[in-house]
């Protein structure tokens, strides 16, 4: 397989293409659509581990293949390939010493900016990365939130005029982190 432009970035746990290949998106080789009917529920809060939120009208929860991404979603689509929109949750390890710095790396790879301002997600401040991109390798929207030692990358892609800034905003306001049992 020949890749034209690929983007590696191990240090975000992201790789996006742009090429017109059939390459997956870190995470999506073999995303299936969850079988329960309360999955794609609108408004439905399902909880992913450390986090829940509201499922955005339209979408479906998936399962993704690889254990750091715990949460996936698909627009109109059963898979990554045939949906118009996609929105994934990773967790890792910070490779960068804070939320910003680790935006900034990925906007600086894909050809975006970093917004000056953080979103709220349950009182800790998220770092937004955005970029162009009408393919579903790259993220259009990537928010960076750094707790509890841990990294969780919010990345969103999108198809030409697609619009998926509503759905990040709904995650986002219905965002809650699960208390640790201790």
């Amino acid at each position: 397989m020949k890749l034209h432009s690929c983007l590696s970035l191990a240090v975000l746990c992201v790789a996006g293409c742009t090429d017109n290949s059939a390459t997956p998106p870190a995470g999506a080789q073999t995303a299936t659509v969850e079988s329960s009917a309360t999955s794609s529920r609108a408004d439905e809060t399902q909880s992913f581990g450390d986090f829940s939120f509201s499922i955005p009208s339209g979408w479906t929860v998936v399962t993704p293949d690889r254990d750091k991404t715990k949460a996936m979603l698909l627009l109109d689509g059963t898979k990554w390939q045939n949906a118009k929109a996609m929105i994934k949750i990773d967790v890792g390890t910070p490779t960068a010493p804070t939320a910003k710095q680790l935006a900034e790396g990925f906007a600086k790879s894909a050809g975006g900016n970093v917004s000056a301002d953080t979103l709220d997600f349950n009182g800790t401040p998220g770092a937004v990365a955005s970029t162009s991109s009408n393919e579903l390798t790259t993220p259009r929207s990537m928010i960076v939130v750094y707790r509890d030692g841990k990294t969780y990358l919010l990345m969103a892609g999108a198809t030409a005029g697609v619009d998926i800034s509503d759905a990040v905003s709904k995650i986002r306001e219905s965002w809650k982190w699960t208390p640790h049992a201790g």
